[in-house]
Order: structure tokens, then C-alpha cells, then sequence
């Protein structure tokens, strides 16, 4: 019987996997965020925060793009992990619609440091955005 139960367990614990991590990062991400610098790019230009208040928001799947506090775009996006052109395996958002072409998602690998959110475009020659957290209290 206690082999049973040892045997038990094990499969158990082996059936675990790291959805806490993926998920916090969802709840990390969620928000408002306005947008600090831009990089990147061919000519590998750096701009300091564009004249334009440039503040995305992250809900449930949603994501809103305002331009001086003006709703400009709504888009449907997902989370994924996947194998980034920049090496390794990455967080990523798939957004749906997209100035590409609607029926091919755009991809940017997301990373969280502190009050910061860094979105990298998942292409060659294009863009890192860096935005800066907004506080409830500020909108």
C-alpha cells in the first residue's frame, strides 16, 4: 500500500507545471503603460519619448492604444512562449490584428523589470518600446 501511495505521488508532483509563473506575468502586465523611448529599426535610432502621449493598456485579452489620452485602437491579443529570434524561449504577446496583415499575428517578446515593460518587435531590423508603469492614481 505505501508503494501505491509513494507511486502516487510521484506522478503527481511529475503532473505540476509552471502555469503560477506564466500567469503572474499576465497579471504583471495588465494596465496602463506610457510609452518612454523607442529604439531599434535599420538606422538603429533611439527617440526619448515622443511628443505624442503614447499610452497602451492591458486587459483581459484586450489591448487598447490611446494617443493623448484618446482611444485609437482596440485589438484582440494572446500569451504565448515560444523559441524568440533573439534567443531562448520568451513571453510573448500575439496581437491579431495588425498593420502587417489581419490573418498573420504580430509577435513581440515582453519583458518586466520593475515599473518598466519592454515590448521587442519578434523581427529583424525592427523595434524595442520601452514604456513606464502609470499608477492608478495618475489616470
Amino acid at each position: 500500500m505505501k508503494k501505491l501511495f509513494f507511486l502516487i505521488a510521484i506522478v503527481l508532483l511529475c503532473s505540476c507545471n509552471n502555469d503560477d509563473k506564466n500567469n503572474s506575468s499576465q497579471t504583471q502586465l495588465k494596465g496602463k503603460w506610457s510609452l518612454r523611448n523607442i529604439s531599434g529599426g535599420i538606422n538603429a535610432m533611439s527617440s526619448p519619448k515622443p511628443e505624442q502621449q503614447i499610452t497602451i493598456e492591458f486587459g483581459d485579452n484586450i489591448l487598447k492604444t490611446y494617443n493623448n489620452g484618446t482611444l485609437t485602437n482596440t485589438q484582440a491579443f494572446s500569451y504565448q512562449t515560444k523559441k524568440s529570434i533573439f534567443g531562448g524561449i520568451k513571453k510573448m504577446i500575439a496581437v491579431q490584428n495588425n498593420l502587417i496583415a489581419n490573418d498573420i499575428p504580430k509577435l513581440q517578446s515582453f519583458e518586466i523589470k520593475d515599473d518598466k515593460l519592454y515590448l521587442k518587435d519578434e523581427c529583424y531590423d525592427c523595434y524595442t518600446y520601452e514604456y513606464a508603469r502609470i499608477n492608478s492614481a495618475e489616470f
